[in-house]
């Protein structure tokens, strides 16, 4: 069974103690929705406008912020999380998670588990015309970073994704193309430490900066 809730343009605060799966919508306001912290429930969260904080906990969750900065949190289990449009902060948590930052400045952090990390969305210059950094983060497992899907190449014209643990041991890149369309460049872009990053070029514009690393691969790396 699952229950629901439903806000209002309020800033509202849900936390859910019941022992079904939850489906809840925040509507406007800046909203605090919270699935079952006990009990692993697979829970539905929709924040919708303003700026909302969503927790998922133990389940296969799918949470989506909307307009705002949101800060959604996956927990255990195997989430799907979208922040929408806006600054948002998504944490996957335990589990293979799936995670798009969606338009504007996003910070993704998959956690444990084998994750997909998005943080790109918008047109292919950016949100609202404007330049999207977004920060992507794997933790632990084997990861793979979104660059580009069958039909576009992210971040081309403006901005780049920034991913700050790669392991090439474990990690993926997924781009749009061949890798014949793309060159790699080391050099130290000023994003971490003093050590050298990798600077992902689609043509002349910088799609993608692997910080503090240079043990990058087209022919083993790229998907």
């Amino acid at each position: 069974m699952t229950y629901y809730y439903y806000g209002n343009s309020y800033n509202n605060t849900y936390n859910y103690t019941g022992y079904d799966s939850l489906y809840a919508l925040g509507y406007g306001g800046n909203d605090y929705l919270s699935g079952n912290s006990y009990y692993s429930y697979n829970d539905t969260l929709y924040g919708d406008n303003g700026n909302d904080t969503l927790y998922g906990y133990g389940g296969s969750d799918y949470l989506y912020g909307g307009k705002g900065r949101d800060y959604l949190y996956g927990g255990d289990g195997n989430d799907y999380i979208d922040g929408g449009s806006g600054k948002d902060y998504l944490y996957g948590g335990d589990g293979s998670d799936t995670l798009k930052g969606g338009a504007g400045n996003d910070y993704v952090s998959g956690g444990a588990g084998n994750d997909y990390i998005y943080g790109y969305g918008g047109n292919s210059y950016g949100y609202r015309n404007q330049a999207e950094y977004d920060t992507l983060s794997g933790g632990t497992g084997s990861d793979t970073f979104v660059l580009g899907d069958s039909s576009r190449v992210y971040y081309q014209g403006q901005g780049y994704a920034l991913i700050n643990d790669w392991d090439y041991s474990a990690d993926y890149i997924q781009a749009r193309g061949s890798s014949s369309q793309y060159t790699l460049q080391y050099t130290n872009y000023g994003v971490g430490t003093s050590a050298q990053d990798t600077v992902i070029y689609y043509g002349s514009d910088v799609v993608g900066v692997i910080q503090d690393s240079t043990n990058v691969s087209f022919s083993r790396d790229f998907r």
